[in-house]
Order: C-alpha cells, then structure tokens, then sequence
C-alpha cells in the first residue's frame, strides 16, 4: 500500500493483483486483506463498479475470518458505501455487510 500513500494508484493496483496471485486460496485471511485493499485503491482510481465487486469477493473470502484487519475492512468498506449513492451494487454490498454484523 506504499505505492497508494505515494499516490502511484496503478502500480498500487499492481502489486495488490500480484499479491493476490501469491496468496492463493489457502490463506483466506491474508487474500481478504489484499482485497479490501484493492477494492479502495480501485474506487480511488475512478473504478467504482469494480471495486464494488473486489468487496464483495472479499466479503465471501472474509466469511468465517475473525481478525481486527479484516473488522477494519469491513468498517472502512461501510464507510465509503454512502459516497456511492443511487449504485444497485453498493446497495447489495451493504446488505450484505449489515447481515454480517
């Protein structure tokens, strides 16, 4: 996330999409950090539709996860939905993170 606090969003975006091949599916915690971290610095670049659905992949990769980073993903993630008015799929997103709690 360097890149991304740097300001350099496509190499962020990179690098998050490598770490995500290298954390495969064996370690949910990990892949669900990188997602909810991907899903921001792509709604920071503009792509609002796609970093509504890396949140949700990484809601379904969360399920079962307890970890104060992934509870941090999930608050910042709720945090930015009403920034996103009048989007079926943010609407669906938030269902859903109000039925996890």
């Amino acid at each position: 996330m360097i890149h991304a606090v740097m300001g350099d969003l496509a190499a962020a975006e990179e690098h998050l999409h490598l770490a995500l091949d290298i954390h495969g599916l064996d370690r949910k915690r990990t892949r669900a950090i990188v997602l909810a971290d991907l899903g921001h610095v792509q709604l920071k670049r503009g792509n609002t539709e796609t970093a509504l659905a890396t949140w949700n992949d990484f809601l379904t990769c969360a399920d079962g996860v307890q970890s104060v980073r992934v509870n941090d993903g999930l608050t910042n993630i709720a945090a930015r939905l009403p920034g996103i008015p009048g989007s079926p799929a943010a609407a669906g997103l938030g269902e859903r993170l109000a039925a996890r709690t």
